[in-house]
């Protein structure tokens, strides 16, 4: 339910309640899944009808919370085998956290004009916290349940437009329209959230200008560039390092990653996002953003009490496959998080 990347939806042994980037009434498996819910009395929201606009707080955060009260009583019936079988795995995305903590970090610094109770962030973790609290009285001898989140949150003073640096540089020129023209244009900043650069490259842009010989020249030059800027909020450098992405990523995927990864010096201030779309998700509106550190928890059967220590997303897929009583392929990185020596019944592992 609500995982990224399962949109558009493809059919499953079981239900699914994909992620859509757009509103759409063709966002589940098999197609009659919210009439089967309805009768249930459970309708679940998609993140991208519930948007931030920079308007009142109430209706927002309302509207949040629903969405994560009703994706969460839909895992709920499909545990309690009110809509078909009861699954051997269910997987669950809760967002409020995440989404109220972007433009409502500020309630939670010191000297905060708003009371704990009225806190939207707080809000969301009080629901996230029921939710839990519903699914550990569901745990039993064949049942297990993992909690995690791969980000945790941090203040967020302002963005930094990459794509002014790299003008400024001579790397970027913008058109009469304020879009740059690519025939002119050497690097540009990636979409939000990546935290990076790409190199206008020839053969994979239609107008790229730099030759794929040129590639690691002109990488570096940029990165020169990136490094050695400034931040006029602090007066230090913006960046730590800007990182190709090859010393970051492997895989078969690797070339959908930026062509440069930007680590910030100062956490609070950070690289804007193409502004194509940091715009119209009223990105400058927000006041905290992610954080590399965050927790994960296990709970019945397949854990052992006090296991702890740090993890990893790559440790997810193990695990689940262990909690399921399987035995996780070799060349499947990451390490289980589970008891070494249990291997609980598949039924009903959450």
């Amino acid at each position: 339910m609500n995982l990224f990347g399962t949109h558009p939806v493809e059919p499953v042994d079981g239900y699914c309640l994909s992620y859509p980037m757009r509103a759409t009434v063709q966002a589940c498996h098999p197609r009659n899944l919210p009439v089967l819910l309805a009768r249930e009395g459970v309708r679940p929201v998609h993140d991208v009808t519930v948007w931030f606009t920079g308007g009142p707080k109430d209706p927002f955060v309302s509207g949040v919370l629903n969405a994560d009260r009703q994706r969460a009583d839909a895992a709920l019936a499909m545990l309690d085998g009110r809509v078909g079988d009861r699954p051997d795995l269910t997987v669950l995305n809760l967002t409020a956290i995440d989404r109220l903590s972007h433009v409502y970090w500020q309630e939670t610094e010191p000297g905060s004009p708003v009371p704990e109770a009225d806190q939207a962030v707080l809000r969301a973790y009080r629901l996230a916290d029921r939710v839990l609290g519903q699914l550990l009285e569901r745990l039993d001898d064949h049942t297990s349940l993992l909690a995690f989140s791969e980000i945790g949150f941090g203040p967020l003073r302002s963005y930094r437009s990459v794509n002014d640096v790299l003008a400024a540089a001579g790397l970027l020129t913008l058109g009469p329209d304020g879009t740059p023209d690519w025939s002119r244009t050497t690097a540009f900043e990636a979409v939000q959230g990546a935290q990076g650069v790409n190199l206008n490259l020839a053969g994979r842009y239609r107008d790229g200008t730099v030759r794929p010989a040129d590639r690691a020249r002109v990488l570096a030059d940029v990165a020169a560039v990136l490094e050695e800027h400034i931040n006029p909020a602090t007066g230090t450098r913006f960046l730590t390092r800007a990182i190709p992405r090859e010393e970051l990523h492997g895989g078969p995927a690797v070339d959908a990653a930026p062509d440069l990864v930007l680590d910030p010096a100062d956490w609070r201030y950070l690289p804007l996002g193409d502004p194509f779309w940091s715009g119209r998700t009223n990105r400058m509106l927000q006041s905290g953003w992610h954080r590399r550190d965050s927790y994960w928890a296990g709970a019945g059967a397949a854990f052992t009490a006090g296991r702890g220590g740090p993890a990893r997303p790559l440790d997810i897929a193990p695990t689940l496959l262990t909690m399921l009583g399987l035995d996780p392929a070799a060349d499947l990185p990451g390490t289980a998080l589970t008891a070494p020596a249990l291997r609980p019944a598949p039924a009903g592992a959450s």
